[in-house]
């Protein structure tokens, strides 16, 4: 019982006996809830969540109907042009051409000139290599010898669109709501990926490739922070997990349609237009309720706590009283910070906050990086290209179910940490294959492509536990876009194979191992409740945890709140203080 509580008794006691009119019955009722609502704690929305079900029917069935087939699209409209760009000469330089017809023809086919229809015919009359593809690009936009920068420029264009794009689309899903982004970017996405395929020059082609980048990778980012916000903490790695294991199946998808689909206008189309199907989701898609809560939108989030708890069987939850009592308990801070409009340099005023921001953006732009440039050289290795490029994006697979228990038991930070350091000694190994063993070298890539796809998934829900609800999308977005310039550099790696077969491979290498390094600066986030404010993720792994390390236990979850608890203001920031350090 706290200080206020038990001199209000003891008043009431010298006021009784005094008082012999005093009516006791009455008055003890309206003691006891004096005493209760200074004693019980304020809930807060993890707690609210907790009550509703937080893993439960609702969760399972909104995750797998809408939010991972939203994740598809970015596979395929990020990745598709680089398919392109891998195989554009790979082949003709891998065909029986030049065994059948001579050196002479084949020089005049491989010159820096447009290919003409009759030596198109020749080739293939003498060849079962595929040509569609390269002769169809070449055909219409003629981007051979001095042309072929034009390629890297459209290249560029995606990634400047996916720049701005994250940043743009982060801030409207902070400040609009996660599901209006959601169909903006959607429109975008469909809308000008598709037109691509109708693109008459390379001009347009590279304009609309820029707006493409912008809903790249917003598309997938967003459902991932719907999916995280509806989920407690065993759900947010289930949702962060089969996400980026979708993703990965997408890209293997992406080799094996693009083997069957050789013409470029074509497999554009295939790889954009059919996603027009989820604006149905309109009808479906529901605002995440803790978005909802951080902007003050109560009755909103109180409709969709609703039904969260009649879908997940919780009938006996009285929502309303629940989300009552998270309002009025709600600090002056809170408020204020609610009613203030949030940007991205409210990641960089506070030192802890900005410290956690700069290594997460850190170790993003490193596996971006990594993960984009082991996805372009695989026409550096010295293994056929559509499989390779299918064994790439298929390899990631089993990593999300390695790390799937590792997060649990061995916490974020070490599981990112290893799968980084993995990915750095895999890529570095390939130096040490002595000639004649090309699939070693490729191996040594794969196991790269391991790690590095692996920590992918750990860093989108590592991130997203480490920024605050009130700029979660603008944080993530940021990282990102940051991330996003740093592609840009990838081409440029990849293009240093020229010199030396295995020095990209090298370079990524270190990436990964620094990246791997730096993980260990940041706090331990397993078991601790999602940030609300700025305040929180100032507060929360500002002091070291004794109880952090390698092997930090997966049964430390956050605790349910108890009934009663001492309310003195001395209490409630010691139990603010330990709730951050859990």
């Amino acid at each position: 019982m706290s200080f206020q509580a038990m001199s209000f008794l003891i008043n009431f006691s010298s006021i009784s006996l005094h008082n012999p009119s005093f009516h006791f019955q009455d008055t003890f009722a309206e003691i006891s809830q004096h005493i209760l609502m200074s004693a019980i704690k304020p809930p807060d929305f993890d707690y609210v969540l907790e009550q509703v079900g937080d893993y439960g029917t609702y969760q399972l069935v909104f995750f797998f109907i809408i939010c991972l087939p939203a994740s598809l699209p970015s596979a395929f409209s990020g990745y598709f042009p680089h398919f392109e760009h891998i195989f554009k000469l790979r082949e003709f330089q891998h065909s029986t051409f030049h065994s059948s017809l001579g050196t002479h023809l084949t020089h005049q086919i491989l010159s820096c000139k447009q290919y003409n229809e009759t030596q198109i015919n020749v080739f293939r009359a003498f060849t079962s290599a595929p040509v569609d593809t390269y002769s169809d690009r070449i055909d219409l936009f003629n981007l051979v010898c001095d042309q072929q920068s034009w390629v890297e420029i459209s290249t560029t264009s995606f990634y400047v669109g996916s720049f701005i794009g994250n940043c743009l689309f982060g801030y409207i899903a902070d400040k609009f709501g996660r599901r209006r982004s959601f169909f903006v970017i959607l429109i975008v996405l469909v809308v000008c990926g598709t037109a691509n395929s109708f693109a008459k020059d390379i001009e347009s082609f590279i304009i609309l490739r820029f707006f493409t980048g912008l809903a790249f990778p917003a598309l997938f980012q967003i459902p991932f922070i719907i999916c995280m916000e509806f989920m407690g903490n065993s759900g947010r790695i289930f949702s962060g997990l089969m996400i980026s294991l979708f993703f990965g199946a997408a890209m293997a998808l992406l080799g094996v349609v693009a083997m069957f689909i050789r013409r470029w206008r074509q497999l554009t189309f295939f790889c954009n237009a059919p996603f027009a199907v989820l604006f149905c989701y309109y009808f479906f898609l529901p605002e995440s309720p803790r978005w909802s809560v951080s902007v003050g939108k109560w009755s909103e989030a109180k409709a969709q706590l609703k039904k969260i708890a009649k879908m997940n069987g919780k009938t006996d939850v009285d929502v309303d009283e629940l989300v009552d009592s998270m309002k009025n308990h709600q600090n002056a801070a809170e408020e204020e910070e609610r009613k203030r409009s949030h940007n991205v340099t409210d990641l960089f005023k506070t030192p802890n906050l900005r410290k956690k921001t700069l290594i997460v953006t850190y170790i993003w732009v490193m596996n971006a990086i990594i993960y984009n440039g082991l996805t372009l050289n695989v026409s550096n290795l010295p293994v056929d290209d559509y499989w390779s490029f299918i064994i790439n994006g298929a390899v990631e697979l089993p990593g999300y179910f390695v790390v799937w228990p590792l997060l649990q038991c061995a916490g974020r930070r070490w599981t990112l940490a290893a799968t980084m350091i993995v990915c750095g000694i895999g890529c570095v190994s390939a130096m040490f294959v002595p000639d004649g063993y090309p699939w070693l070298v490729a191996s040594a890539s794969f196991i790269g492509k391991f790690g590095v796809g692996s920590g992918f998934a750990v860093i989108y829900i590592f991130a997203g536990e480490l920024y605050p609800t009130v700029v979660r999308a603008i944080g993530m977005g940021m990282s990102s876009m940051v991330a996003g310039s740093g592609l840009l550099l990838a081409p440029h790696i990849v293009n240093l194979g020229k010199i030396v077969k295995i020095l990209p491979l090298l370079i990524m290498g270190l990436m990964a191992l620094s990246a791997g390094i730096l993980t260990f600066f940041l706090p331990e986030t397993l078991g601790a409740p999602l940030p609300m404010t700025i305040e929180d993720a100032e507060s929360f792994g500002k002091k070291p945890d004794p109880d952090s390390g390698m092997f930090t236990q997966a049964a430390k979850k956050r605790e349910s709140q108890p009934l009663l608890e001492p309310h003195t203001p001395h209490d409630r920031k010691r139990r603010s203080s330990r709730l951050m350090n859990i």
